[in-house]
């Protein structure tokens, strides 16, 4: 998957924002035909985000963690649950045990809640390449970043990466981060470091990757007695 961990933070802020309303009716069990065509590069990886506040003289970071995994049809989960460490002074609203699961073939992308025990479905936007249904190619990645700045390249979590400016929405000309890509996991971002429109600095970072290493397929198959969200 060519998705960045832009789209990543996207998608989870989207949907711990947003409120849910239940439905009568159980979700049943379900397991993806995955039948694209299109090979993927099959890895398994801890995911791991941490925000720090914009205040200098606060002593917490908030901490995501948990797992991406995607196989060879390019479907993907991750998974990630929240906690704070260090002294905060704020009682957190909520906990967060959630997944993703994408599924390319539908295309489809799924939220699922552990702690409500739900499943909310939302199509995947036609025309982005974040949810193509192939891998990107070279040509088509370097495309995407004419004109951004090259950092260089390193090697990050055993893979080699590339690095690029990224680019702020908001003032054109200035860069409000930094994101790095593998090409050998078809350009998938492998770090992101930038900050939140509100001034918090964030990292999201891919580690422990297991390049070639197919997942567990009982991750791509929604939990039964889960409940489906509008």
């Amino acid at each position: 998957m060519s998705a960045t961990l832009r789209s990543i933070y996207r998608l989870a802020s989207t949907v711990c924002c947003m409120a849910l309303c239940i439905s009568p009716f159980l979700l049943r069990v379900e397991s993806f035909a995955q039948s694209t065509n299109n090979r993927w590069t099959p890895f398994v990886s801890r995911f791991v985000e941490e925000q720090s506040p914009s205040n200098p003289n606060a002593s917490y970071n908030l901490i995501m963690d948990g797992v991406y995994l995607r196989n060879s049809q390019g479907a993907s989960y991750n998974r990630r649950t929240v906690r704070v460490h260090g002294g905060s002074p704020l009682a957190l609203p909520f906990l967060l045990d959630m997944a993703f699961l994408r599924d390319r073939a539908s295309p489809m992308t799924y939220s699922i809640d552990y702690l409500t025990k739900t499943i909310k479905q939302a199509g995947d936007p036609p025309g982005n390449l974040d949810f193509s249904v192939g891998p990107l190619s070279r040509t088509e990645f370097d495309a995407r970043h004419v004109g951004d700045r090259f950092l260089g390249k390193k090697t990050l979590s055993g893979v080699d990466c590339e690095g690029y400016k990224v680019p702020d929405s908001h003032h054109e000309g200035t860069y409000s981060g930094e994101e790095w890509f593998a090409p050998s996991l078809d350009f998938m971002a492998v770090r992101f470091q930038g900050r939140l429109p509100s001034g918090e600095k964030i990292t999201m970072m891919l580690k422990d990757i297991k390049t070639g290493k197919e997942p567990d397929p009982h991750y791509f198959v929604l939990p039964g007695g889960f409940k489906r969200v509008n």
